[in-house]
C-alpha cells in the first residue's frame, strides 16, 4: 500500500471514501465497511502484467459490487490478448471483482498497529484507553 498508515493524527486516503483519521477507520471497521483491492490484467501477444487496485473503503457488498465491475470491464477488454497468461489471468480477476475483491482490511489493520486483532476489539479498546479519568 502506499498510503502512510504510521500516526494516528495524520488522515489516511482511501479509494470510496473521504480521507479519515486512524480512529474513524477502526469505527468504520468494526462497523462493517472493508477495505478491498480489485484485480485487472492487460496483454500485448506475449506479455500479461497483473495489477491490483488501490485500497477502497467499502461499507457494502453492492458497493464492492459496482467497483468490482469496472475492474472486471478494464481485464476483459485488455486482457485476453496475451497467450497463454492472458487467458488466464482474466477470468480470475473477473472472479476477483464479481465476488467482492480481495479483502485486505486485515493488512490495513496490520499497518495501524493493530495486527491479530478483531476490528471491533480494537475499537473497544481504543474508547477505553481515551476515556477521561477522575483525579
Amino acid at each position: 500500500m502506499d498510503q502512510k498508515l504510521h500516526s494516528s493524527s495524520e488522515l489516511l486516503h482511501f479509494r470510496g471514501s473521504r480521507p479519515l483519521f486512524a480512529e474513524e477507520l477502526r469505527t468504520r471497521l468494526a462497523d462493517g465497511a472493508r477495505c478491498v483491492r480489485f484485480e485487472f490484467c492487460f496483454s500485448l501477444l506475449f506479455l500479461t502484467v497483473r495489477r491490483q487496485s488501490p485500497v477502497y473503503l467499502t461499507s457494502s457488498w453492492q458497493q464492492r459490487y459496482l467497483c468490482g465491475l469496472t475492474y472486471s470491464f478494464l481485464a476483459l477488454l485488455l486482457g485476453p490478448w496475451g497467450v497463454p497468461w492472458g487467458l488466464f489471468w482474466t477470468p480470475w480477476a473477473i472472479w476477483v471483482n464479481t465476488t467482492g475483491g480481495a479483502d485486505c482490511t486485515r493488512e490495513v489493520l496490520a499497518r495501524l498497529g493493530d495486527s491479530g486483532r478483531d476490528p471491533l476489539s480494537v475499537v473497544q479498546n481504543a474508547a477505553s484507553s481515551s476515556e477521561a479519568r477522575p483525579l
